[in-house]
C-alpha cells in the first residue's frame, strides 16, 4: 500500500509539493500517526519536521504506480534480499544531512521510499534484520537511485 507523508509546516498547513500530492491520488495511502486529510484518498501525516516522502512498492501495480512518478522525487530508495532477489520491507531507515541532522526516520520503510530532499550531501542507514547498511550519497539536480541489498 502506497503512503504519501508530509510534516505539518507552519500554522498546521500541509508541507507537500502539488505534483506530490497528486502523484499518488488514485491509491490508497497508508493511515499512521496523526493524519490530516489531503484529498480523498491521499492521507498526510507528522514524520521528521519538513520530511516529505513516499513509501510503497509492494505488488506490480505498486511498483508501476511508483516508478512513474519517480522522476518528482530526488532520492529514490529500494530495498531488496540479495540471496533471493526480492524487494523486502521493515526497513529501519534514517536520512541525515550534511550536518547530522535527521531529516527523515522510518520503522518501516521499503520496498521502495522516495523522499523530496534538497540537492546535497546525505548519510542514509537502512536496517533490515539486524544488519545495517550505510550509504554516503549526493542528491544532484537529476536526483539519485539509492539500492539497499542485503545477503539475506
Amino acid at each position: 500500500m502506497l503512503a504519501l507523508v508530509a510534516a505539518l509546516g507552519m500554522g498546521g498547513v500541509p508541507c507537500v509539493p502539488a505534483h506530490a500530492a497528486t502523484a499518488t491520488a488514485s491509491s490508497r495511502a497508508v493511515h499512521k500517526e496523526s493524519p490530516v486529510k489531503a484529498q480523498e484518498d491521499v492521507t498526510l501525516f507528522t514524520a521528521v519536521p519538513g520530511a516529505v516522502y513516499l513509501n510503497g512498492g509492494i505488488g506490480q501495480d505498486e511498483q508501476m504506480s511508483m516508478r512513474r512518478d519517480a522522476s518528482h522525487w530526488p532520492l529514490r530508495m529500494t530495498f531488496s534480499d540479495k540471496a533471493n532477489d526480492e524487494f523486502v520491507a521493515d526497513v529501519g531507515l534514517k536520512v541525515f544531512d550534511a550536518h547530522g541532522q535527521a531529516v527523515l526516520r522510518l520503522k518501516d520503510a521499503g520496498p521502495m521510499t522516495y523522499v523530496q530532499l534538497p540537492q546535497g550531501e546525505y548519510h542514509i542507514t537502512a536496517s533490515y534484520r539486524g544488519d545495517t547498511l550505510t550509504r554516503n550519497v549526493h542528491v544532484g539536480p537529476r536526483g539519485l537511485d539509492a539500492n539497499f541489498h542485503w545477503a539475506g
